[in-house]
């Protein structure tokens, strides 16, 4: 087999995986924009079921944390507007400060990670989808670019003009899903991060109002270490 003969092979070997590329990655494609809607349809459920909810006063309610009693700190926190999952997680704290200062610190750095986690599940999924849309759509632009570019040697001019629809369709879909979960990903960043930073000052507080039930020597509740266990565990 000479190198011109090799070549041709090759050629054709990349042109037959690339043409059985096409129709997976328009699929890909479309999947890509109905998550793009779905990211958007989630917002805006999001904004209405749990953002607008979200009008806590942090320095309000980490002074009403500082001045409860210690049997009154679960209201405190019921009360507070705060989001679910920042409240599950500050009254899981509140109801195992009775734990020694380390245990209860770890503890509490495993409900905020748990959180985060939960957080950042959700962001890495608009980021993925933000990097892999544009090289779909770019893949979607080159495949039918090759028979196009063929059949307008044959003077195919109906099969060229299909082959450019194709390409440009690829890659507006692929810039439209990868713009759409860009703008979505940015905003819920900045919502979680200040989700976070909230979860964070209040859970300090909690512990902080631990320390000086140990100091005056006051006897607070703890969980079992099953029920402990099962908080660590939850975090994955």
């Amino acid at each position: 087999m000479g190198s011109s003969d090799f070549y041709l092979y090759i050629s054709t070997v990349l042109h037959i995986v690339a043409q059985a590329l096409m129709i997976p990655v328009m699929i890909a494609l479309g999947a890509l924009i109905l998550f793009a809607l779905y990211s958007v349809g989630a917002l805006i459920t999001e904004i209405f079921t749990e953002r607008r909810h979200f009008t806590v006063n942090s320095p309000e309610i980490l002074c009403a944390i500082h001045d409860a009693e210690y049997a009154d700190l679960e209201k405190v926190i019921a009360a507070g507007h705060l989001l679910k999952p920042q409240r599950e997680a500050l009254i899981t704290a509140t109801r195992n400060m009775g734990l020694d200062e380390d245990e209860l610190f770890a503890l509490a750095r495993t409900l905020i990670d748990k959180v985060n986690d939960r957080y950042k599940r959700v962001i890495t999924r608009g980021e993925q989808v933000t990097k892999i849309a544009p090289m779909l759509g770019l893949m979607c632009t080159l495949i039918p670019l090759g028979p196009g570019i063929v059949a307008m040697g044959d003077g195919n001019v109906a099969e060229l003009s299909m082959s450019l629809l194709i390409a440009f369709d690829g890659t507006v879909a692929g810039l439209v899903a990868a713009v759409v979960t860009m703008v979505v990903t940015a905003i819920r960043k900045r919502w979680y991060a200040r989700y976070l930073t909230v979860l964070e000052a209040l859970m300090t507080a909690i512990l902080s109002k631990a320390a000086g039930a140990r100091t005056a020597g006051i006897t607070l509740p703890h969980g079992t270490a099953e029920e402990i266990k099962e908080v660590q565990g939850g975090q994955v």
